[in-house]
């Protein structure tokens, strides 16, 4: 029987959009020798100008797939034949460790989410599945659906991203809190600052340790400042009772990340700060920005833990 892991991975990332991951795209198409069909998911943070379909190939972080490998899934994960999708969009998930939920309007990917919709009411069989480049064919002005077929679809909205870099998740809370510590320290953080010394717990299947990214790191002041959501105080019940690829359950894995970081930032002489949305006004998680308050509450809780004054604030 042919494996069904093709659709799982196009139905987990639809599944995904609407869990609030609404960052993530894909390109699938034919291998050069076009004797298999892959695919790559990225997110469209990384997306890079210069490429027509944005080089995922080159982002830091994606999930790879072929039907060359059966049912491998990102060159490590054995899916049994079975696999449900939800299954996938956890794995999805725990490879992509700084994918995060994200209103629309942080990713500027509103209309891709719609047309991804769209695309998989045409997909609902391994003849279907979609190709945006390859040895034949013709995908300059649409996709095909399945191979040799004369079935086609529109291609996907273009993505121009903001000048800067991180400006497509400037209306995040997180970035909100870090541009609020910004201004207190003078200077910009590093965003997303993985450690050689800080992995995450190894794959039950490959041993491989992940990065563990920090929210922002300011090495001139040997500061890192996590930004809490709701999340790390309140379940997420939909994922938090999931198994992760190292064999724990989503929400104690979470809680077992933020004390490791806890632990393991200190050691390396390094101030750890971290920041709740409960420390600010909010609704409903989300916080309500008062700027020139909530510059006030960042800026007493950095001079409480930095060894140096950080100077007079407006």
């Amino acid at each position: 029987m042919d494996p069904q892991l093709p659709l799982r991975i196009l139905e987990a990332v639809r599944l995904l959009h609407r869990l609030g991951y609404r960052g993530l795209r894909i390109l699938p198409g034919w291998n050069v020798s076009g004797t298999a069909w892959r695919i790559i998911i990225f997110n469209v943070t990384e997306w890079h100008v210069g490429d027509e379909f944005g080089a995922p190939y080159d982002a830091k972080e994606s999930c790879r797939y072929t039907t060359a490998d059966g049912n491998v899934f990102n060159e490590s994960i054995q899916f049994p034949a079975d696999v449900s999708h939800v299954d996938v969009a956890e794995a999805i998930v725990d490879a992509m460790p700084s994918l995060k939920r994200s209103g629309f309007e942080e990713t500027g990917n509103r209309a891709y989410v719609d047309w991804y919709s769209q695309l998989m009411s045409q997909v609902s069989k391994l003849t279907d599945l979609p190709i945006t480049y390859g040895d034949y064919g013709d995908f300059d002005e649409a996709w095909g659906l399945g191979s040799g077929t004369d079935r086609y679809f529109p291609k996907p909205p273009k993505y121009t991203p903001e000048p800067q870099p991180t400006s497509k998740r400037a209306k995040s809370d997180e970035y909100y809190v870090l541009k609020l510590c910004n201004e207190v320290l003078g200077s910009g953080c590093e965003q997303q600052k993985t450690f050689d010394w800080l992995l995450g717990l190894p794959s039950k299947k490959t041993g491989l340790r992940a990065p563990l990214p920090v929210d922002g790191y300011w090495e001139d002041r040997g500061l890192v400042v996590e930004y809490h959501e709701k999340q790390h105080s309140e379940a997420v019940p939909f994922f938090d009772n999931k198994v992760t690829a190292t064999g724990h359950l989503r929400g104690e894995q979470r809680k077992l990340y933020d004390a490791q970081k806890a632990t393991m930032i200190p050691e390396q002489g390094l101030t750890l700060l971290i920041i709740d949305y409960r420390d600010f006004e909010n609704v409903k998680g989300k916080i309500v920005r008062n700027y020139e308050k909530d510059l006030l509450v960042v800026a007493r809780m950095i001079e409480d833990v930095l060894p140096q004054p950080v100077g007079d604030q407006r």
